[in-house]
């Protein structure tokens, strides 16, 4: 939140705090969400195995998450402008928390995706909000305080893996859920005396009819549901999905807009319409798209296409992530002195484009030993593309609209991830269908994973199916390399 001093309404003195303590905030406030999306991520397998969920339904829940993501993401800025960053974290914790208690306890897909609608509304506030409290830390300290956020959340993420597969060995795919109740309740005791409560005068608040903002949330949700439902119904009734996505799109153009013309939008789009801030929106969401397909694809790979056990498929896939963190903090360290953009996002995209065709190619040899290399490839890969994006798109942006550009950049994020996630599966059901030997009983993915989950057993048709969703990740990451080498706004 970026507003004059003069209309911040203080709602209580507290006592400064040091930039240790600072550096601890923003690691509580942006680490639980990475924790918790890297462990869902991992157990994805096990959770539509234990749930009975087949690939519509567990991309659906994907869906409802980002939807209530976006939601809460457009009304960031107007609920820390009534109440302060305080109330509206430990209210987030609350949601979190109760989104957690019901995936944990659902035992079907209903009450799984409303607990993950929950989880998503409550944990897009910490992202958005670990990032703006660095603003806080005296201008020395700032680049102490991005190295924290950067290295909690992929820290995070490498975490993830080990941590599910520890907690699903103990409890089943349920615990990576209620491990969120203990975590949630630590975290609102830490940060209760450490955060702001500053709220903003009334006139100079953001305003929004609630209808509008309701509109928009339907309008989001119709355009994921078309872009899920269109790849199962592409080639028997797509006329009824395109309808609805072009529904949609006219609705959320309607909604931008409207904002265009207010004095005090949600979202400042006038000041954010700037060329480099929009190529870096369209990076941000293909880097996300890239992150969200290969973290749904690796644990699927190892452990239910080529049998490897639960604990050596977590340690391979957080010994990736540590590269990630590795390569995302020297990346951020060199940029410093050698602030070049475009030199390091190509690099990063030939490294993403080989290592995912190099798992297209040895994904079917069935030997998991020879996927270890590229697995760790693209971990060191994608913050080389992705540090740049992030270093690049934000230079141009007034101080006073960086909250908004940054509660954009988030719901890309989300749009990214939730439409990796929904093609991912979609992939999957379809070539693995078509790599299903002649004599093999049809059936869906899914079951197999179900057939799965008490003992490793290795799938060559799930594999093959990896395979060739890997080979598109290559085939996507190149036509991006072809779009950076060609512009010149990033440089």
């Amino acid at each position: 939140m970026n507003a004059d001093p003069a209309l911040v309404l203080p709602r209580a003195s507290q006592p400064p705090l040091s930039v240790r303590d600072l550096l601890w905030v923003i690691a509580a406030v942006t680490g639980i969400e990475f924790v918790e999306t890297g462990m869902v991520t991992f157990a994805a397998a096990p959770i539509m195995g234990g749930l009975g969920i087949d690939a519509r339904g567990f991309a659906m829940a994907w869906t409802v998450y980002g939807v209530g993501a976006i939601f809460m993401l457009y009304k960031h800025q107007w609920v820390v402008e009534r109440i302060g960053y305080r109330d509206f974290i430990l209210a987030s914790l609350g949601v979190f928390a109760l989104g957690a208690l019901l995936c944990a306890t659902a035992s079907g897909p209903g009450q799984f995706t409303l607990g993950r609608a929950l989880q998503g509304a409550a944990g897009a506030t910490f992202f958005t909000a670990g990032r703006m409290q660095i603003n806080r830390l005296p201008e020395a300290a700032r680049f102490s305080g991005l190295l924290t956020f950067i290295g909690t959340l992929l820290g995070g993420a490498a975490l993830a893996p080990v941590l599910a597969a520890g907690l699903m060995a103990a409890g089943g795919w349920q615990a990576v859920f209620w491990v969120m109740l203990p975590l949630a309740a630590a975290l609102a005791a830490f940060l209760a005396p450490r955060l702001p409560r500053d709220t903003v005068a009334p006139e100079a608040r953001s305003r929004e009819h609630w209808g509008w903002l309701i509109g928009l949330v339907v309008a989001v949700f119709a355009l994921q549901y078309s872009i899920q439902a269109l790849q199962f119904s592409l080639f028997s009734a797509p006329k009824p999905v395109l309808a609805i996505g072009a529904a949609a799109i006219a609705a959320l153009s309607l909604f931008a807009a409207r904002q265009w013309r207010r004095e005090h939008p949600l979202i400042d789009y006038r000041r954010l319409f700037q060329q480099r801030y929009l190529l870096g929106i369209l990076f941000y969401f293909f880097g996300y798209f890239l992150i969200g397909l290969s973290g749904f694809l690796m644990p699927i790979l190892f452990q239910h296409g080529l049998g490897l056990d639960m604990g050596s498929t977590a340690w391979m896939l957080s010994g990736a992530m540590s590269c990630s963190v590795l390569a995302a903090l020297a990346h951020a360290r060199l940029a410093r002195h050698w602030p070049r953009l475009r030199p390091f996002m190509l690099a990063g995209l030939a490294l993403i484009c080989i290592g995912n065709l190099w798992l297209g190619l040895s994904a079917g040899t069935g030997d998991w030993r020879a996927l270890i290399l590229p697995a760790l490839l693209t971990g060191l890969a994608l913050p080389i593309y992705m540090g740049p994006v992030a270093f690049g798109t934000f230079v141009r942006i007034d101080p006073a609209v960086f909250s908004h550009a940054y509660q954009v950049k988030n719901i890309v994020r989300q749009l990214g991830l939730s439409s990796a996630i929904t093609s991912g599966s979609v992939l999957l059901e379809w070539r693995y269908a078509a790599h299903l030997d002649p004599g093999s009983p049809s059936g869906e993915w899914i079951t197999r994973l179900h057939d799965s989950l008490a003992v490793p057993l290795a799938s060559p048709a799930l594999a093959q199916a990896c395979a060739d969703a890997f080979m598109a990740c290559g085939v996507l990451a190149g036509g991006i390399f072809l779009i950076v080498a060609i512009q010149r706004a990033f440089r």
